[in-house]
């Protein structure tokens, strides 16, 4: 299991944090999610044989969201 974190500095509330969490449990390889809107702070732990980075960066930024690396 591996470890992504980000920020997304648009992230200021529940719903957008129950949003972004839930754009990315629908992802396979996903094993857990924590999402601390209050400093906009997101951590993905992943299987790195079944997801690749670049597709969480694209569907959180399809939605709408930036995503600053930390």
């Amino acid at each position: 299991m591996r470890e992504y974190t980000f920020m997304i500095p648009a992230m200021h509330d529940e719903t957008s944090a129950k949003d972004v969490r839930s754009i990315i449990t629908g992802i396979r390889g996903i094993e857990d999610v924590d999402v601390d809107f209050e400093n906009g702070i997101v951590d993905v732990y992943y299987d790195e044989n079944k997801v690749i980075i670049d597709k969480i960066r694209y569907l959180i930024e399809k939605q709408g969201y930036t995503i600053r690396n930390l």
